[in-house]
């Protein structure tokens, strides 16, 4: 299976953002003609078949074999991008092989993946980070840096104040806020019932 990396963006102009849903839905045949002929195209894909880990890690193996070690080997219809390292992380993330050979034929190495994981709001402070889209919600943990960042496909809040009340209480972090972000407002009224929720 293939495996894509990412590449260092600093100097280059965006031009484009995508947003990649799970199973590859997030395009017409017009989003991508329409896009600009210059610059990278970032493509933010929105599953929970994602981990992150350091860039050495990256570079000492497969992506395939770091999604397998999280328990999430690769489909038949999959392959696995590495995206561009924000600060030592990289995000490794299961695509449909459908949309990203799309994108590679369109875009060639202007092509770069991303994950909500990698988002850095809030990240100098203590402060649980929770943002969804539909199903899928990303939690992110920050006392003094990245402690923990985790993709869940979720149906109801309840599950979500489950795995919200589990990683405090592992992690034993004292967060004075949650910020929630996207779909997972829906779930502001379960979880001010615990906790100071601030929305964005």
């Amino acid at each position: 299976m293939r495996q894509v990396t990412g590449r260092s963006s600093n100097n280059s102009t965006i031009k484009a953002s995508i947003r990649l849903a799970s199973g590859g839905r997030f395009f017409s045949a017009s989003t991508l003609t329409n896009v600009a002929e210059n610059g990278d195209v970032v493509v933010v894909v929105d599953t929970p078949r994602v981990t992150l880990v350091t860039s050495q890690i990256a570079s000492e193996l497969a992506a395939e074999t770091i999604l397998a070690i999280n328990g999430q080997s690769l489909l038949s219809d999959e392959v696995a991008v590495v995206s561009d390292a924000v600060g030592d992380k990289v995000a490794v993330i299961a695509v449909a092989a459908e949309a990203y050979k799309a994108l590679a034929e369109r875009f060639g190495d202007r092509l770069h993946f991303t994950t909500p994981l990698l988002a850095e709001t809030h990240s100098d402070e203590k402060a649980l980070v929770i943002e969804a889209s539909e199903n899928n919600y990303y939690l992110r943990l920050y006392n003094n840096g990245l402690q923990l960042a985790e993709a869940l496909e979720l149906y109801s809040c309840d599950e979500l104040l489950y795995y919200v009340a589990n990683i405090l209480e592992i992690t034993a972090i004292d967060i004075p806020y949650i910020y929630i972000k996207g779909a997972a407002k829906d779930c502001v009224k379960l979880l001010k019932k615990y906790y100071k929720v601030i929305c964005e």
